[in-house]
C-alpha cells in the first residue's frame, strides 16, 4: 500500500508539472493587460494590504513568450534619436514639480544615436521651459518612463514617495540642440553644430554647475550602448545602457559636491511586446533585467527602477 501510494503521488506530481509547464507556455495576455505593463503607474508601488513591501510582482505583469516580439536595434535607435521633454509625476509634497501649472521644472533629454551620446538637464525654480514651445512629434508620440518605488536599502535613502520620470519625444532630430542648451544654461557654444559631448565640456568649463543656477539642478552626459541579447525563451531582447557623468547641486535628492563629477553606470535588458498604439520595450520584474543605476566615483548612488518602458516605437 505504501509503495502504491508513493507511486500515485509521483505520477500526480509529474502530471502536475507537465500540465503546469504546458499551461505556462500557452499563456497569452490581452492588449489591455500588456498596456498595464508597458505604461507604468504610481499604483504599481502600492504594497499589498497588510504588508509594507513595495514593488510586488503580480503574475499578470510578466509578459509570456507568446506576447514577446523581436525588435530590431535600428528601430530602437530611431525612436531614441531626438529631443525629449521631461516631467516628474508623483512626489505630492513638492508642488514645484508641477511644471504644467507653474513652469518650475526645466527637464529635458537630448539623444544622438549616431554618436551614441545623450545629454540631460534638470533645473527647478528657474521659470524656464527650454523645450516648452516644442510639441510632441505626433498624437501617439513615444515616451520613456521610469518608475521608482520607495524601497528600503536604496542609496541615497528614499525619503520621498513614488515617482515616475516621464519623457515625451518632441523632435526627431537634434539640429537645434545648441539653442536649447544655450537657453537652459546661458552657455554659447563654439561651432555650428557641435557634438553633445563637446557642448557638455563647454557647459562644465563655464562653471555652470558651480554657479547655483537654480534651487536644484543637475546635468549628465551619457555614452550609450545598445545591442540585442538572447532571451531565456522566445525572441531576442534588447540590452541598453550607458556610462554616465553627472554634475549638480542645490536641494537635489542626490547630494552633489559642487564641481565634482559623479560617474557611474546605468543599464537594463528590455523585452519587446505589442500594446495599444504600437510596439514597446519594457524592463520590469519578470521582464528582462531591471534598470540598475550605480555610482562608481563621486557619491553614493545605488538603486533599481521598478519599471522602465519605451514606446510606442517608431518605424
Amino acid at each position: 500500500m505504501k509503495h502504491s501510494s508513493l507511486l500515485r503521488k509521483l505520477v500526480c506530481c509529474a502530471l502536475g508539472l507537465m500540465y503546469g509547464s504546458s499551461h505556462a507556455q500557452g499563456r497569452t495576455l490581452t492588449t489591455e493587460q500588456i498596456d498595464a505593463i508597458v505604461k507604468p503607474s504610481l499604483a504599481q508601488c502600492t504594497p499589498p494590504i497588510g504588508t509594507t513591501k513595495f514593488g510586488r510582482v503580480d503574475p499578470s505583469s510578466i509578459i509570456p513568450t507568446k506576447n514577446k516580439k523581436a525588435v530590431p536595434q535600428a528601430r530602437v535607435a530611431k525612436t531614441l534619436q531626438g529631443m525629449w521633454r521631461g516631467q516628474v509625476i508623483g512626489d505630492p509634497g513638492d508642488t514645484k514639480y508641477d511644471k504644467h501649472k507653474n513652469g518650475n521644472v526645466d527637464y529635458f533629454w537630448i539623444v544622438d544615436t549616431k554618436r551614441m551620446e545623450a545629454l540631460i538637464i534638470a533645473q527647478r525654480g528657474t521659470g524656464k521651459q527650454s523645450m516648452g514651445l516644442m510639441k510632441p512629434v505626433s498624437a501617439n508620440a513615444p515616451k520613456m518612463s521610469y518608475l521608482i518605488c520607495p524601497h528600503d536599502g536604496y542609496l541615497p535613502a528614499m525619503e520621498r514617495g513614488s515617482e515616475i520620470h516621464e519623457f515625451v519625444k518632441v523632435s526627431d532630430n537634434i539640429e537645434n540642440a545648441p539653442e536649447i542648451l544655450t537657453k537652459a544654461t546661458g552657455v554659447k557654444f563654439k561651432g555650428r553644430r557641435p557634438a553633445l559631448s563637446a557642448m557638455w565640456k563647454e557647459i562644465v568649463a563655464s562653471k555652470y554647475f558651480e554657479s547655483l543656477p537654480a534651487v536644484a539642478f543637475a546635468g549628465g552626459l551619457f555614452k550609450m550602448q545598445l545591442k540585442p541579447v538572447p532571451g531565456p525563451t522566445g525572441p531576442d531582447q534588447v540590452s541598453m545602457g550607458w556610462s554616465s557623468e553627472y554634475y549638480g547641486g542645490g536641494t537635489t535628492w542626490l547630494k552633489f559636491t559642487p564641481g565634482v563629477p559623479m560617474k557611474g553606470f546605468e543599464y537594463g535588458v528590455f523585452v519587446g511586446t505589442s500594446a495599444t498604439g504600437g510596439d514597446y520595450l519594457v524592463a520590469s520584474p519578470g521582464n528582462g533585467d531591471l534598470w540598475k543605476v550605480e555610482a562608481a566615483v563621486g557619491g553614493d548612488y545605488d538603486l533599481a527602477f521598478d519599471a522602465v518602458s519605451l514606446g510606442p516605437l517608431q518605424e
